[in-house]
């Protein structure tokens, strides 16, 4: 997750130090927000909106779902919407801010990072080095017999509960599911 999200971020920076900045409006949204190995939970999902008039250090929790972003992207690129769930849905407007004209961005590495053999400059790092919750021989161990050869391969029930064990240890795992958020009007 760290070097995939340092990687977003060298990406977003050299979009930032272009000639390119003031046109490009990136979208990033997790690319499977069901429940499985590859999730925030199963519910939600981690979306980031980077470029002009886009609000600046700020978090927007107001519910979206991925057909509220095609429809933001179908409003900037000023192209009609892709059918009629997007028509019908409301803008991402509570992330922008028509003010905001210009913007920059330094992708900084997760001090997770700071461990590996990555040819990260030692300076590039904002934080101090993390040491990751268990070392690899404890996933291993946990996630023996368990079948990452492909996708979707993995029982996600046992794997989401080794992943809780593991990151939250002493906590309960969340039985039970996040009440359903109202649907927008």
């Amino acid at each position: 997750m760290a070097d995939n999200d340092y990687a977003v971020g060298r990406l977003l920076q050299a979009v930032a130090h272009s000639p390119y900045a003031a046109d490009t409006l990136v979208f990033v949204v997790e690319d499977d927000a069901q429940d499985g190995p590859d999730h925030v939970d199963a519910h939600r999902s981690t979306a980031f909106v980077v470029g002009p008039y886009v609000k600046q250090g700020t978090v927007v929790s107001a519910h979206y779902t991925t057909v509220n972003l095609l429809r933001t992207i179908t409003d900037v690129l000023g192209i009609d919407h892709l059918g009629l769930f997007d028509a019908h849905q409301r803008p991402m407007a509570e992330v922008f801010d028509l003010s905001r004209k210009r913007w920059t961005f330094t992708a900084r590495p997760s001090g997770l990072l700071a461990g590996t053999q990555l040819p990260i400059p030692r300076s590039a790092f904002a934080a101090a080095r993390i040491a990751p919750t268990h070392d690899a021989s404890y996933w291993a161990e946990r996630t023996r017999g368990m079948d990452f050869s492909g996708e979707d391969r993995v029982d996600a029930a046992l794997y989401n509960r080794v992943l809780w064990q593991g990151l939250m240890p002493g906590r309960p795992y969340p039985l039970a599911s996040a009440p359903a958020r109202p649907r927008d009007p």
